[in-house]
């Protein structure tokens, strides 16, 4: 047990947070903003810390997240849609089904709690699945370790299969879901914060499925497609979105836990290896409908983080573009596949 006081406790988790977010910077692992306050956050859990934040900031992470997603879709991702269709609707839907195929297939093995293994195979947008899995009856920690395994598979993975083919690529130090801007002005940091906001607020009226989080897609990414706004927002911003969504998952984590996620590891690395090898089908369809190059339709479909995956695209001569337009589709086909498909789950 943990006989400190919560001010103390609060000072410990802080100092814990920038000493393992560093640490996981230096050593080049993806969403190191995310992965160092959640370690952090389960370091206190295990010892039986007291503290706790409130759910309006989850639902303020997740509004802003939602806000950092809409920023990535643009114009292009029209055009490219436009062009290649029917080859992007085929590789998606095998990458989602692949998925819920691998997902109910954990589920049936009755290693993880009801509900949990769906949103810990969904491809992508992880701090979203984590953010939202307590919301849909499933375990937020075991979505944690199963989305944040299978995105360091699947980034050293991208990045050997670069280094083979073309030489060497550059290790992604990033957040998962969000590729990070190179700056952000203030008008357009203010515009972002609007838009989750407002974004939030209307999908938890309207009872939009994932409402926080959606809501903000749906408004921003249509805003800014139009140009009548433009979102961006600084690395700080993403940071504290990450950082609540890290704290909230860490903090659940018990001693008595541990012993069930490490006996359940071994399945969570078949089931990310199975993943991979299904978005090769996905790599395979796109190489044969549009005839793009094998480097460009693999990255394409892999099932990492958006931002990882597109800073080793950026390293190679991979068709960047095409990668990052398929890849933000695959990342909101995910959010609102997963909340569409645990619903019905519950009905059945």
């Amino acid at each position: 047990m943990m006989p400190l006081s919560n001010p103390l406790q609060w000072c410990l988790l802080v100092g814990a947070t920038l000493l393992f977010t560093t640490l996981f910077m230096v050593a080049g692992l993806p969403g190191a903003t995310l992965l160092g306050p959640m370690a952090a956050a389960i370091l206190l859990g295990v010892r039986g810390a007291s503290i706790e934040l409130p759910k309006r900031f989850s639902w303020l992470a997740q509004a802003l997240t939602g806000g950092v997603v809409a920023r990535s879709m643009d114009v292009t991702i029209l055009h490219d849609v436009a062009l290649h269709w029917f080859p992007m609707l085929m590789a998606l839907s095998t990458m989602l089904a692949g998925a819920v195929l691998v997902g109910w297939l954990l589920e049936r093995s009755g290693r993880f709690p009801g509900g949990t293994a769906l949103w810990g195979t969904m491809p992508g947008a992880a701090p979203a699945m984590i953010a939202m899995a307590g919301d849909f009856g499933g375990d937020p920690r075991f979505v944690a370790v199963m989305q944040y395994l299978r995105v360091i598979v699947v980034v050293v993975l991208a990045s050997l299969v670069c280094h083979f083919l073309l030489g060497s690529v550059p290790v992604p130090i990033s957040v998962p879901g969000a590729v990070p801007p190179p700056s952000a002005s203030v008008a357009s940091t203010l515009a972002l914060v609007a838009v989750a906001l407002a974004g939030g607020w209307a999908g938890t009226v309207t009872r939009l499925p994932a409402g926080p989080l959606l809501g903000p897609i749906l408004l921003g990414g249509t805003l800014n497609m139009t140009g009548l706004v433009v979102l961006d927002s600084p690395s700080w911003l993403i940071a504290v979105a990450f950082t609540i969504i890290g704290w909230t998952t860490g903090l659940r984590f018990r001693r008595e836990l541990l012993r069930d996620l490490v006996a359940s590891v071994p399945l969570m690395l078949l089931s990310t290896f199975g993943l991979v090898a299904m978005s090769l089908g996905s790599a395979w369809l796109l190489v044969t409908l549009t005839g793009k190059d094998p480097l460009t339709a693999y990255l394409a479909t892999s099932p990492g983080g958006l931002d990882s995956v597109t800073v080793v695209a950026l390293g190679s001569a991979a068709d960047v573009p095409f990668i990052l337009t398929l890849q933000t589709l695959r990342l909101f086909g995910t959010i609102l596949m997963s909340v569409l498909l645990v619903r019905f789950l519950r009905r059945r």
